[in-house]
């Protein structure tokens, strides 16, 4: 039987900490002024979410430091200014600043779909942080966010709640993942050959992580080229190839961000892969 997923259909609240403001009415404060004040925040390098409800119509816009990534609405549906003020023109608005680590993680799970987890808060959160969950986490009206296995803002579940996962690190978005993990390695073993070691480390790390067993080859890495079997599931993976490179360069001597790879620090799919920190 397939796993239920879910698109993510409602406005997640963020955390209102530093709310710019909350619960305006574009009837006594016009898109106009709206507009004008956003380009200023713009151009101070603004990180953070302004939303538009109106009715059961939502939009949401989201910055990182000062860069408009873009606006949505349910289901990830991206849109245009135009087409929110079309769609919400006598709207409730609110403008929130948060940090841009949680501005990326909101813009990059916007059209995440929601995978249920078995058994209920607070037992699921030892396997969230061991799986370093990178996404949102869903119970009920509440939602927190997680990166790397570690709660960044929003709201817990109260115990015993049911939740729903949504984040980048799942089937739907399994040829990206695949795409970045090979180009990544590709990078890595031009400025250092890994084979030998990486055989080395993945021959101990096999019984924690059986796809990465050297002689079944579910996972390889030759010449600096990884193939991932197409039955190894993204979350049978993610954990792996992250254990498996971190032990690498710690027995290498070598630090991931000095090596010619930071470009790739701009890409959703690293803090997906628990890179972030790295």
């Amino acid at each position: 039987m397939p796993l239920e997923l879910h698109p993510l259909n409602q406005l997640v609240p963020v955390p209102l900490d530093a709310a710019v403001y909350t619960g305006l009415s574009t009837d006594h404060y016009p898109w106009t002024e709206i507009i004008s004040d956003l380009a200023l925040r713009q151009a101070q390098e603004f990180s953070g979410t302004f939303d538009g409800v109106q009715g059961s119509r939502w939009v949401r816009f989201v910055w990182t430091r000062g860069v408009l990534l873009g606006g949505f609405t349910r289901g990830g549906q991206t849109l245009s200014w135009e087409t929110a003020m079309r769609g919400v023109p006598r709207a409730t608005v609110s403008l929130t600043a948060l940090s841009p680590s949680l501005s990326d993680l909101i813009w990059s799970t916007r059209d995440a779909q929601g995978r249920p987890l078995r058994g209920a808060w607070p037992d699921l959160r030892a396997e969230l942080e061991r799986d370093r969950f990178h996404g949102l986490l869903l119970a009920g009206e509440g939602c927190s966010f997680w990166t790397s296995g570690r709660v960044l803002g929003g709201t817990l579940p109260v115990a015993g709640a049911t939740c729903v996962a949504y984040s980048q690190n799942s089937e739907a978005n399994r040829e990206k993942l695949v795409a970045f993990w090979r180009e990544l390695m590709a990078r890595i073993h031009r400025a250092a050959p890994l084979d030998a070691t990486w055989r080395q480390i993945t021959m101990r790390l096999a019984e924690s992580y059986p796809c990465l067993d050297p002689f079944a080859q579910d996972i390889h890495l030759s010449g600096g080229q990884l193939t991932i079997d197409e039955e190894v599931t993204v979350a049978e993976f993610r954990p792996a190839l992250l254990a498996a490179l971190e032990a690498t360069l710690a027995r290498l001597g070598l630090r991931l961000l000095d090596l010619p790879v930071t470009d790739l620090r701009d890409r959703p799919e690293w803090s997906a892969a628990g890179l972030e920190s790295r």
